[in-house]
C-alpha cells in the first residue's frame, strides 16, 4: 500500500503545488523568504510546488498559512462543517475532546456468518 496514490489524489496535490508557486511569485516570495519566514527548507517548499505526496502535514500547512491560501484551498470545509451529513454526526454544543474520542464500533461477527 505504500506505493499506492489514487490518481485523483495526485492531481490535486499537483494543482495545490501550482496555486502554491502562483501566489507565491505573485507576491514576490522569494524560497529563502519562506525558509526564514517558517523555518522550512527551499527543498521542501519545491516538494510542496511540485505536488509531492510525500510532505508532511505541518509543513504543508504552513506554506498554505504564509501564503494566505489556507482559506482558498479548503473553502469547501465551510459547507462540510454546515452540511447535514456533518450535523448527523456533531453538534455545536460537543466538546472537541470528547468528538475525538468518538470510535466507529463495528457489529461482532456471528459465528454462524463464517
Amino acid at each position: 500500500m505504500q506505493d499506492f496514490f489514487p490518481v485523483a489524489c495526485a492531481d490535486m496535490l499537483a494543482r495545490v503545488g501550482m496555486l502554491v508557486k502562483a501566489q507565491r511569485l505573485a507576491l514576490g516570495i522569494r524560497q529563502a523568504d519562506i525558509k526564514a519566514a517558517i523555518g522550512i527548507s527551499p527543498h521542501l517548499l519545491r516538494k510542496v510546488e511540485q505536488g509531492s505526496p510525500h510532505v508532511d502535514l505541518r509543513s504543508f500547512m504552513l506554506v498554505l498559512w504564509r501564503l494566505g491560501i489556507n482559506d482558498t484551498v479548503f473553502r469547501t470545509l465551510e459547507d462540510v462543517e454546515h452540511s447535514a451529513q456533518m450535523a448527523r454526526f456533531v453538534q455545536l454544543e460537543d466538546d472537541p475532546e470528547q468528538l475525538s474520542a468518538r470510535r466507529v464500533r463495528l457489529p461482532k461477527p456471528k459465528p454462524e456468518a463464517f
